[in-house]
């Protein structure tokens, strides 16, 4: 009996041995297995790393080999910036095989084309730059020249210049002094312009027998009278004073006939010409002095505002306004 179970406990025993060897066995296989995958990724990023570092080295140096070329000419610098900008675009599409895409054979050859088209466009701005050397030594040579020569006419022309300064000098001064001269008469006319203190405007109808009578409406007015009394101005001399008075409508337009003794003056302050309506004289005695001018239009009067200016001296001198119905 005991030793049946012996036997028993004998091949449980072995039975379990052969299983663990055989569990051991496959976890030595998978762990094998996993150790080979890891050292060939990591041999294959090495790979890509080292494919990386070529290309970043061969795109530097062009950049660099480029950026010597670099100087004061514009259109040599805008065919080094294109160059550039083209050596980036063919250094990402490098990148994309090498990362993206894991092509590393074709990334080589990329890389290759790379540096041989760089080394060709090199070869080509380098011999570019000689001729634009060549070109601005000459224009460099032909500037000085050409300073020489506007160095010597300079000299001949100095002794005129100096005499056409002179002159415009002379000019300038007499130009000033008759400035002056012109502001001091203008200064002296507007001193004895004699200023309007009151306005006022009436209109009338004319009688057969010659008598007038006051009217409001513009349709019954044949006669405006205008009424002013001026200011005391003791610069200006006594004696008679011409006076002008403008009439302008409620549409704007001054009222003027020339056959009823309309025309036209100068306003020296603006130095415009002015459109009057009537004009005359009072005799003036250095005191306010009071005065009338009547003038008939050639149409009905319409109704609305009408706006009065006088003038004295070539100057306005007062204004106001009266209404029609």
């Amino acid at each position: 009996m005991a030793s049946n179970k012996s036997k028993t406990l004998t091949a449980w025993i072995t039975t379990f041995l052969i299983l663990s060897l055989g569990l051991n066995a496959y976890l030595w296989i998978q762990n094998s297995g996993l150790h080979t995958t890891t050292v060939k990724q990591e041999e294959e990023f090495y790979e890509l790393e080292k494919v990386q570092t070529e290309l970043d080295q061969d795109y530097q140096a062009a950049l660099e080999s480029l950026e010597e070329l670099r100087g004061s000419n514009k259109k040599m610098n805008t065919l080094i910036d294109e160059q550039k900008s083209e050596l980036k675009e063919q250094k990402e599409k490098i990148n994309n095989l090498i990362w993206t895409k894991r092509e590393l054979g074709k990334a080589r050859e990329e890389i290759a084309l790379l540096r041989t088209t760089s080394n060709e466009t090199l070869v080509e701005l380098t011999n570019l730059k000689q001729k634009y050397d060549i070109v601005s030594a000459k224009a460099a040579k032909l500037e000085n020249e050409n300073t020489l020569l506007a160095q010597g006419l300079n000299k001949e022309k100095s002794l005129t210049k100096e005499l056409e300064t002179a002159k415009a000098i002379l000019v300038s001064q007499t130009e000033n002094l008759s400035s002056s001269n012109r502001k001091l008469s203008t200064q002296v006319d507007m001193a004895e312009a004699i200023k309007i203190n009151y306005i006022e405007v009436q209109g009338y109808e004319v009688k057969d027998d010659g008598k007038l009578k006051k009217k409001k409406k513009g349709k019954d007015i044949e006669m405006l009278r205008t009424c002013f009394k001026t200011e005391t101005n003791l610069v200006t001399a006594a004696g008679d004073k011409k006076f002008y008075i403008r009439i302008v409508d409620p549409g704007g337009k001054t009222m003027a006939v020339e056959d009823m003794g309309s025309g036209v003056l100068t306003n020296k302050l603006t130095n415009k010409d002015v459109r009057y309506t009537i004009s005359g004289t009072i005799d003036y005695n250095n005191k306010d002095t009071e005065g009338c001018f009547d003038w008939s239009p050639a149409a009905k009067l319409a109704k609305g505002e009408y706006a009065l200016e006088m003038y004295n001296n070539g100057f306005m001198v007062g204004k106001g306004a009266f209404k029609l119905k």
